[in-house]
């Protein structure tokens, strides 16, 4: 994760030892020697990473009122969020096809955990704020992480079970708030000389619905249920070079806005549960070669419970008690990889890795109301899955292969390139370059070229036996091909002003045709824009962040072609302030504004769904010996948030959520 051998992205990271004034000019070279020292100690070194990356610590996030991950990424430039009819939810970054899911991934602790199913971690949007140190998010093509290549974006969200300094042993926390939602847990880290052992533990639960009422396809109208719970644990153990971690997380809610694009009962629940284990090492052959290896099997899963449709008669069918559905699949992924970091070659750092996983489905069951009316329950497992159990495998071959290169004392060049051959799919290469340029303290330039791809999810090739979503085997992987450039000026270290443009060519993709509602290769974008972002401090008392995030572009859909990008704001408009009244006392403001989104040209709704614009208050204390209290208005003004509805599902788009408000206590120690 970190270039130790290429001066230019390290560079920065001596000036903490000056505090926030800019230490006396240097050459990039000298500063190397501190590099090594510093580099396992600080983050600092962020801006020099060949990525368009930004890093948010829990300390920042906590100040502008941020509770969950989901929280912490709505804070960044061009993030938005979406969501389908089951409230299935994923990040959707610049715009890059929102309908679909994979297009990011996510990371805990540097392991990957989007789901076998569709390719998405809705899971693990609700993970508290109090475990997270710090979140990396890089926007575009590539990835912070070694060997993972994300399509349109990589999270990875460093908890504190890695934190290696003896600052903190561990924090208890709780919190309550709108909707009954209630949360508690603990994390808490055991040091001795050479072995550490971490564990978190924490539950939450809330009774949320929509926040109005809404009328689904069938013209019935009510609330949707929305509400949740949510149990995790996490262990980790590290002895010298040998680490073993592991998670639980089991997740459940409500049935959303239904399956079937009508209002599922009250009662309803999905159940998301998933756990993983990994062991590995690195060790230090000799001072160039650093051997690193790592297996793991992590198991992931859903479930529905729930009332399909309401009572009554859908053209020739009756079903008198409604339509309901007991559905589950349990699906099983074991993996192993291991690289090697040779830096014996003068200027450069080399990393040669090789990787394989084996995904599997190895449970599922499908019991459904009967298909041809009535009230009888009846088990299609055999006869009529919801997916293709015998050919929803995947085995997968990974390599991957990259250098950093020391060209002078003020630039630097980072190349990637690596394949991925699936059983079921044909090889997909990839590679990336960018060149980092410093040609002054505060000035660095970046410029980078390169491409990605997705594979399809297991969804999206073997759902089968369901009325809207019909899946095809014959599905290729999504690609992308990316050029981006990015200024940053930093009068001070805790100032930046950046400024990214890029460009993106999307093809191959993967979106439901609504004619026969299969997934296809039938979807094509080119996106344009540029993101604007301050962090830093205007006074000697506040922290403030401001971005504004551009897009456009034009899309092509079977015989579908459209100037704008359907399902994506223009404009994206974020920003905050939070101010130290005393050392112990803080308030800040938080404010979000999204410009409307378009909808398809073969949506019969001409409307587009409006803009949508809210404001945050907090206000917190946290004592000198690590108790604290925080509450928080989201969403003061009371707007509407909504998920962008699809054309043959809802007649208006997906209320989610209204103005809440929260509040917690704890203490670290």
């Amino acid at each position: 994760m970190r270039f130790s051998s290429l001066v230019v992205l390290y560079s920065f990271i001596p000036l903490a030892v000056y505090g926030s004034e800019l230490p006396p000019e240097t050459t990039l070279t000298e500063d190397i020697s501190y590099t090594e020292q510093l580099a396992t100690q600080t983050n600092q070194n962020i801006d020099y990473q060949p990525f368009i990356l930004s890093v948010w610590e829990q300390k920042d996030l906590t100040l502008f009122g941020v509770h969950t991950l989901k929280d912490a990424l709505m804070l960044l430039p061009g993030i938005d969020m979406m969501g389908n009819t089951n409230n299935n939810r994923t990040p959707v970054i610049r715009g890059s096809n929102p309908l679909s899911y994979g297009q990011t991934k996510l990371a805990i602790d540097g392991v990957v955990v989007n789901d076998r199913s569709a390719d998405t971690y809705t899971a693990y949007l609700d993970f508290p704020i109090e475990l997270i140190e710090r979140i990396e998010v890089v926007r575009g093509a590539g990835s912070f992480i070694e060997g993972v290549n994300g399509y349109s974006g990589t999270i990875n969200v460093i908890t504190y079970a890695k934190d290696e300094d003896k600052l903190q042993n561990g924090v208890v926390f709780g919190s309550f708030g709108s909707d009954l939602a209630k949360q508690a847990g603990f994390w808490y880290t055991h040091r001795a000389s050479d072995w550490r052992v971490s564990s978190d533990l924490f539950y939450q639960s809330n009774d949320a619905r929509s926040p109005i009422t809404v009328t689904d396809k069938y013209h019935n109208t009510g609330y949707a249920p929305l509400n949740s719970h949510q149990i995790g644990f996490g262990l980790s153990y590290f002895y010298n070079d040998f680490y073993l971690k592991g998670r639980i997380n089991h997740f459940t809610t409500g049935s959303a806005f239904g399956n079937l694009s009508a209002l599922p009962n009250m009662n309803g629940t999905q159940s998301f549960p998933s756990w993983y284990v990994e062991g590995g090492f690195s060790h230090k052959i000799s001072d160039d070669l650093t051997l690193n290896a790592k297996a793991g099997m992590m198991e992931d899963g859903w479930e529905e419970d729930s009332r399909l449709l309401p009572p009554g008669t859908y053209g020739v069918l009756s079903f008198p008690n409604g339509f309901w559905e007991d559905w589950n699949f349990n699906a099983r992924m074991l993996y192993a990889n291991i690289s090697a970091t040779y830096t014996g070659v003068e200027n450069h750092k080399i990393t040669l890795g090789y990787g394989q996983k084996y995904e599997d489905i190895i449970d599922m069951h499908t019991v459904t109301t009967n298909k041809t009316g009535g009230t009888t329950l009846v088990d299609y497992t055999d006869t009529a899955p919801f997916i293709d159990m015998g050919s929803a495998c995947r085995h997968t071959d990974e390599f991957y292969l990259s250098d950093t290169i020391d060209i002078s004392d003020i630039l630097a060049l980072s190349l990637n390139a690596g394949g991925t051959k699936a059983s079921n799919l044909n090889f997909e290469p990839y590679v990336r370059a960018a060149l980092v340029f410093q040609p002054y303290r505060q000035h660095i330039l970046k410029f980078m070229v390169g491409n990605s791809f997705r594979l399809p999810s297991f969804r999206e090739l073997y759902t089968q036996n369901h009325p809207t979503q019909v899946g095809n085997p014959d599905l290729e992987s999504e690609h992308v091909v990316s050029y981006e450039t990015q200024y940053l000026y930093k009068p001070s270290i805790d100032t930046t002003l950046g400024l990214n443009l890029f460009y993106l060519k999307n093809k191959g993709q993967i979106t439901p045709n609504t004619t026969n509602k299969m997934y296809q290769n039938i979807g094509k974008r080119n996106i344009m824009g540029f993101e604007t972002e301050f962090r830093g401090s205007i006074g000697e008392n506040d922290t403030t962040f401001l971005s504004y995030s551009y897009i456009r572009g034009e899309t092509f859909k079977g015989s579908e072609t459209t100037d704008y990008l359907p399902y994506a704001s223009s404009h994206l408009l974020k920003g905050g302030l939070s101010y130290t009244f005393t050392p112990q006392m803080t308030g800040g403001i938080v404010g979000r504004y999204s410009s409307a989104k378009e909808r398809r040209p073969n949506d019969v709704r001409k409307n587009s769904m409006e803009s949508f614009a809210s404001y945050d208050l907090i206000l917190g204390w946290e004592s000198f010996d690590g108790f604290y209290l925080q509450a928080a208005l989201k969403n003061a003004n009371n707007a509407i948030y909504r998920y962008i509805s699809p054309p043959g599902t809802y007649p208006d788009d997906y209320p989610i959520e209204g103005r809440t408000f929260w509040i917690r206590t704890g203490w670290k120690f």
